[in-house]
């Protein structure tokens, strides 16, 4: 139970951020809010190695969560607004950037923790560290107008602002397909590593490289499968990918072992590609369905809610893990929500909106 919680109590931090973070990026300034962001992660990954009892870790992780929360609401806001016709591509590259370092850190971790047994902070620090460097670099290198070209919501009162957005039947689907998928997605990264190597035998560099696997080369892909949704819609691209995830993860869970790590490195990666793209399609259906101005707060808003149902997802599969068994735990957390996920992407209506329907909204609008 505690490992659970250790493991997605940040999504508590990120679910009551997102909102204030997505306005604030909009209203003050997103180079601001983005350094902020990425300042505090540096600080609050090395901060957490001092903790001496649960109790203060779960609150140096709470405050990680608060700091990547603000970091990662900014970077899809700014990615949302660039390119409307191009929206559900460029989130996508975000996540494959991501996505390399989502890759580098467990494997990094893993490798380290086998070097150092019983030293778990000293990987911690290390990337902290080079988190804080980077921030410092972005700090002189980037530009304001690089990404506060399409603030322009100073006027509007955050009430206001969370009436319209939050009246929108497209932000409430989005929310649904996100939810349906971060809850496996941060369930199964909570606790996965620690369940397999008790369970199924990994090593650490094993489980390193696992789930680097899964939360890192499987998102590298997401601009590609970004683009496909930006050609062929987004309805489709999430009934796909939503099967992909149910037939991984039956894979993983109940055929493959790590007498085969190979193969489960290539099963892994590929579950990760279907985690990624719905991931990023959740954001981009939310932001489809908002005036340009809104796109901050609507991410905002779409990022809260499934960042606060993901919280519950570590503690869910700690106790589901021990009261019913890991197995159970996983079917339950992991494949029943994208079983769920598949019924509502089969009864979902498109909500990707052509440049032809978007320059006659512009007019009349104008008009």
């Amino acid at each position: 139970m505690q490992v659970g919680i250790l493991g997605t109590i940040f999504t508590l931090g990120q679910a009551l951020i997102d909102i204030p973070a997505g306005y604030l990026s909009d209203r003050l300034g997103r180079k601001k809010m983005l350094l902020t962001g990425m300042f505090g992660i540096g600080i609050t990954t090395i901060a957490i190695t001092t903790s001496s009892s649960f109790e203060a870790a779960v609150i140096w992780r709470f405050l990680f969560g608060c700091t990547e929360g603000i970091w990662n609401i900014v970077m899809y806001s700014v990615a949302g607004s660039i390119f409307p016709a191009g929206r559900a591509m460029i989130n996508g590259l975000m996540m494959t950037f991501y996505s390399i370092g989502a890759y580098m850190g467990p494997s990094y971790y893993g490798w380290v923790l086998e070097s150092n047994p019983g030293d778990w902070g000293a990987g911690l620090i290390n990337l902290g560290t080079i988190t804080i460097v980077f921030a410092g670099i972005l700090a002189w290198a980037l530009k304001k107008k690089d990404t506060d070209a399409s603030k322009d919501i100073k006027t509007m009162h955050l009430a206001e602002a969370i009436r319209t957005v939050g009246m929108n039947r497209g932000i409430w689907l989005a929310v649904s397909v996100q939810i349906l998928n971060v809850v496996p997605y941060w369930g199964f990264a909570a606790i996965g590593p620690y369940l397999f190597m008790t369970f199924k035998g990994f090593t650490a560099t094993q489980a390193g490289q696992f789930f680097g696997a899964v939360y890192g080369i499987g998102g590298m892909s997401s601009v590609v499968l970004g683009h496909f949704a930006d050609k062929f819609g987004r309805k489709p691209v999430v009934l796909v990918m939503a099967l992909l995830n149910v037939v991984c993860a039956i894979l993983i869970f109940h055929v493959l072992d790590s007498s085969n790590m190979t193969l489960l490195y290539m099963v892994g990666g590929i579950m990760g590609i279907g985690l990624h793209a719905l991931y990023i399609l959740g954001y981009t259906i939310g932001q489809d369905s908002v005036e340009s101005r809104h796109v901050g707060l609507a991410t905002g808003l779409v990022g809260a809610c499934m960042y606060f149902a993901s919280f519950f997802s570590g503690p869910a599969m700690g106790y589901l893990s021990k009261t019913y068994g890991y197995i159970a735990a996983l079917d339950i957390i992991v494949v029943g929500f994208e079983v769920v996920l598949v019924v509502v992407a089969l009864l979902m209506k498109e909500t990707q909106q052509k440049p032809v329907e978007m320059e006659a909204k512009a007019i009349t609008k104008s008009n």
